[in-house]
């Protein structure tokens, strides 16, 4: 089976609609009626008059705000009760998009003419993104989130706003081809729209992590969850499909889906090998997995994947790497199961022993090309048997062009944290956010 999101048009599954929930939801994403309404807790002194002229567009939003929740006295709310308040009918300003990350020269429509990309440039609603093949692409939103367009991605910001009673900004995207591959933020309202739109179907994200193909070759679909739940439907299947984390389903050209499945678990490095007849080259053997068809990496020189980024794909639990120094390569790794499904990433970094793996010392680059001399906020753990051992925190950490790196890191399993605030932003501006994990392999390289 063609293998559904190697940077092919994404066409949606041929299904009704694709809803999203949090992880510990009990219940399916609210209808799209229910999306366009906005939920207040009514605070000591508020009354629909005074609401209407601190939020509202007009004071006609004052007799609707009373129909939908069934308002005897208009004049009459109480503290702690939750009102439904129509969103069209609450101020609305422009959000931004910034560039964080990119692996060469995008472009964007921002209403006529091309303009090219550049890290920080600003994006408002209406811009169209085009990544040229071979390229990478990653934007950051108010809250935090991050969307990343992989090779041949064109992206469309149809709806990008904030208004007056939500901390989150409401996010309507239209993708017209290739992928788009979201990190939303966990705490946004399941309320406040965060949708995606390709030419044959509508997808609602809440706080979840997941990817989603089509390949026009085979006609066949594919949905894998690696973070929340998703309530998905062929458009022959006569009930939907909950699929909750760590579970997939392929979809065949009738329409008809799959029973669920378990995605691959993440892969796990085996040993290592060099190469006779090429001195600097070693060859990287996984553990092997009965159900695993075909593996496949983003391989990055950053730990948050966040710059330059390329994609290769073996038939083998195998691959090799040119050429090991001491700055760590990252290669974020899946098993592809026979039926296509891509499983569970693990993040392995390989870099250069000079002498012993046990003496190794070695370094990691983390990306913050927003950081602009603002201080980061980076914490690093190593795990110690069953415990994490802190390594670094700080609050006063720089960035030099973009970048920093964090040196004589011993062998082992991490995870870290960092955050910055964005020079020139608005106050509402979340900045960035972001956490990880990464198991930092070292291979000797003198001779044996």
């Amino acid at each position: 089976m063609t293998r559904l999101s190697r940077g092919l048009g994404i066409s949606w599954l041929g299904v009704t609609a694709l809803f999203v929930t949090h992880a510990h939801a009990l219940s399916v994403l609210p209808s799209d009626e229910a999306q366009d309404l906005i939920a207040y807790k009514v605070k000591s002194g508020d009354t629909l008059l005074e609401l209407s002229r601190k939020y509202f567009v007009s004071s006609a939003g004052i007799s609707q705000v009373a129909r939908i929740n069934l308002l005897e006295d208009a004049d009459r709310i109480t503290v702690g009760q939750t009102l439904s308040i129509p969103r069209q009918s609450v101020k609305h300003w422009s959000s931004v998009a910034r560039v964080m990350g990119m692996s060469c020269a995008s472009s964007y429509n921002p209403e006529q003419g091309s303009t090219k990309l550049l890290v920080g440039t600003p994006l408002h609603e209406g811009a169209l993104i085009k990544v040229p093949a071979g390229c990478h692409t990653a934007l950051l939103l108010e809250d935090s989130s991050i969307m990343r367009l992989p090779s041949g991605a064109v992206l469309k910001l149809s709806t990008l706003r904030k208004n007056a009673l939500e901390k989150a900004p409401e996010v309507r995207l239209e993708l017209a081809n290739g992928r788009v591959e979201l990190d939303v933020m966990k705490e946004r309202s399941p309320l406040t729209p965060f949708e995606i739109r390709t030419p044959r179907s509508v997808m609602g994200v809440r706080g979840t992590q997941f990817r989603v193909g089509f390949s026009p070759e085979t006609q066949s679909s594919l949905v894998e969850v690696t973070e929340g739940i998703v309530k998905t439907q062929g458009n022959a299947d006569l009930e939907s499909v909950d699929l909750t984390q760590g579970m997939g389903v392929t979809i065949d050209p009738s329409g008809k889906a799959s029973d669920p499945e378990a995605l691959l678990p993440p892969p796990r490095y085996a040993s290592f090998s060099k190469s006779a007849s090429h001195p600097t080259e070693v060859s990287v053997q996984l553990q092997h997995m009965d159900n695993a068809g075909s593996f496949q990496a983003d391989i990055a020189t950053t730990a948050n994947l966040s710059g330059l980024r390329r994609t290769q794909q073996w038939a083998t639990p195998e691959f090799r790497i040119d050429r090991l120094i001491n700055q760590a390569m990252f290669y974020q790794v899946a098993a592809v199961s026979k039926n296509g499904l891509l499983g569970s990433p693990a993040l392995m970094a390989f870099c250069a022993a000079p002498a012993s793996t046990e003496q190794a010392r070695c370094s990691a680059v983390f990306d913050t090309p927003l950081a602009d001399g603002s201080s980061i906020a980076f914490t690093l753990n190593r795990q110690n048997g069953a415990l994490y051992q802190e390594v670094i925190r700080t609050h006063n950490l720089t960035a030099l062009n973009g970048k920093f790196a964090v040196k004589d890191l011993r062998p082992g399993y991490y995870n870290w944290s960092l955050s910055y605030p964005l020079a020139k932003a608005s106050a509402d501006q979340a900045g960035v956010h972001q956490s990880g994990a990464f198991e930092l392999i070292a291979l000797p390289t003198a001779a044996q």
